[in-house]
């Protein structure tokens, strides 16, 4: 399998890559070679924590080289649902510390791997995860260690990740997509945003505050989780707040 061989490849790059300076993830990459010749399908690998520890491992030692190939690992590993759900936590960890390097390649890894994630099984589905996943994002937006391209790229990413969100919702709500799913993509949050709105008011007959408590008792749990990300959205468009969501 074409997927199998690739991450048996990038396991060999990190064994000699951190030959000399890393003993330990080179020792953890030979390991992880032998166990994945015994796996044959990505579930099989989302069951087995060894190979997912591996490339958060070769991350934490926060080598550039290291970095740059974990990353990519993670990536094709959530592209193929290769990860347990429950590791979310964790890939959100590695990835904040990584936002937080000063290195270009490895920031706009960061955000690359951040969108497959919004797209992938382990889109965060609590405002916990939520907001630390996308205040990366506002993190790398906003650092004045970012580059122009970090910083264009970051602001991309949050466009599209909050985007997704709102597909989620009305893919959960059973609301009328209307035109948001073929808007452009520089006008999609905007429009889907508008489109929820508009809907949670019409279809479930609820007043504009959204703070009332009806309102969530009538939304699924995407619903809601959709909802307090707009409310942020929103008060952080008007300026009320600092970029800072789910605010308590």
């Amino acid at each position: 399998m074409v997927f199998m061989a690739a991450l048996e490849a990038d396991l060999r790059a990190l064994s000699a890559e951190a030959r000399r300076r890393h003993p330990a993830v080179k020792d953890a990459a030979e390991h992880a070679i032998l166990k994945l010749r015994s796996l044959s399908a990505p579930s099989e690998i989302a069951q087995n924590e060894d190979i997912l520890r591996m490339f958060l491992m070769a991350c934490n030692v926060k080598s550039v080289k290291l970095s740059v190939i974990g990353l990519s690992c993670l990536q094709k590993l959530i592209s193929h649902a290769a990860v347990a759900s429950s590791a979310l936590k964790d890939i959100l960890a590695t990835l904040k510390d990584h936002a937080e390097m000063t290195d270009e390649i490895v920031q706009l890894k960061t955000l690359q791997t951040m969108l497959i994630l919004f797209q992938s099984h382990l889109h965060p589905e609590s405002e916990e995860s939520m907001s630390q996943a996308l205040g990366i994002c506002l993190y790398l937006l906003e650092s004045n260690r970012s580059s122009d391209s970090v910083r264009n790229t970051a602001a991309a990413t949050f466009r599209q990740a909050v985007a997704l969100v709102f597909d989620n919702v009305i893919r959960a709500e059973s609301l009328p997509s209307g035109k948001a799913s073929s808007a452009r993509l520089g006008s999609r949050v905007s429009a889907v945003a508008d489109n929820v709105t508009h809907s949670f008011s019409h279809t479930l007959s609820l007043p504009s505050n959204s703070g009332d408590p009806t309102i969530m008792q009538n939304l699924s749990d995407v619903g809601k989780l959709g909802l307090r990300l707009l409310e942020d959205l929103t008060a952080i468009a008007a300026g009320y707040v600092a970029p800072c969501l789910f605010t308590a």
